[in-house]
This record gives C-alpha cells, structure tokens and sequence, in this order.
C-alpha cells in the first residue's frame, strides 16, 4: 500500500471513531438528562394536560414512574424562564427530584380531578384567570417568558374542591414538565 492510501486510511478511521465517540456521548446525555426527542403521547392542550393526569387517579397508579417523565431538563428550564431564574430554579428542584421528593400522587379517595390554566401573560397582568393560582404567582410571573400556558390542578374526593394540589405543568420542548410553587426559588 502506498503511503498516500495509507493516510487515507487513517484519515478515515479516525473520522469514523469521531463520529462514532459524538454518537455515545449524544446518546449517554440524553440518557442522563432524561431529554427525549420524542414528543409526549399526550397533546399539549388542556385535553392532554386531562389525559396525563387522569392516569395518576388510575387504581393502582405508580405515582413515581409517572411522575418522573415531568422532570425538566436544562433545555426546559431555559424556555420556562428568565435566564438567570432558569438556572435557579434548575438547581433549586434538583435536590427534590433526586431525593424523589417530587411526586405527583393523589390522596386515598381522590379520584377526581380539577384543572385550571393561565398564560405567562395572565400571570403577569394578575387578571380573572390568574386568580386561580397561588398568589406565589404574583411574584414571579415577570421571570417566566412569554407564550406559556401554565396548569394548576387538584385531586379531590367526589363533590369536594379541596384536594391535593399542584401547580407549575407546562407542556414545553413537546413535553409536559411540572415546575411547582417557582415563588420559593432561591429561598
């Protein structure tokens, strides 16, 4: 073989390897952050939002499994808010959801649900459907951005409104995400 084809040998091999290293990391991150480029089998519309949640008042729901898919990623966190809020909030929830803090479950009983949805601009401007939310809300609508729909939601006994309540689901990167109580950020 001729020194010429040798290198082009080499030159190959060695693009190949690259190509090949970048493919494992690519894949061991998103592994890791739990990133999906797969899009949610439920909508993001408050139909989807019902149907993600109505699997948690399923009997015998594994409130853990079904809760883990909600955890952001970094890519989450920088499309919900503000740049240096985004990077708050990120490090706040971190704790939570690797202690398996965060979990999304209904009480014995509850096996209704109540949904109620706002806007980052509803938020902002503190209107009629704002006031659905903890008034938490109030305090740090001007860190989320723009174009954002916001659910809170209960589970409850049949006939009741008082339940177990969350807020901060977001469908977002085609994804749905929960960031909760986002006033106690940095506290």
């Amino acid at each position: 073989m001729t020194r010429s084809k040798v290198s082009h040998t080499k030159l190959a091999l060695l693009i190949l390897f690259g190509l090949f290293a970048s493919l494992s990391i690519a894949c061991s991150r998103s592994e890791t952050t739990g990133k999906s480029n797969e899009a949610s089998s439920h909508p993001g519309t408050e139909a989807g939002a019902r149907e993600l949640l109505s699997e948690f008042l399923k009997s015998g729901a594994d409130h853990s499994a079904l809760s883990k898919p909600l955890r952001p990623t970094t890519a989450d966190y920088q499309a919900v808010f503000e740049a240096d809020f985004a990077r708050s909030a990120e490090t706040t929830y971190a704790a939570a959801w690797d202690s398996g803090q965060m979990k999304i479950a209904p009480n014995p009983g509850q096996t209704e649900l109540k949904l109620a949805s706002a806007t980052s601009e509803d938020l902002k401007n503190w209107n009629d459907k704002a006031l659905a939310f903890p008034g938490g809300y109030k305090d740090v609508a001007a860190k989320f951005k723009d174009g954002l729909t916001i659910y809170r939601f209960k589970f409850v006994k049949p006939g009741e409104d008082l339940g177990m309540a969350y807020d901060g689901l977001i469908y977002v990167n085609r994804q749905w995400r929960i960031f909760p109580k986002p006033w106690r950020i940095g506290k």
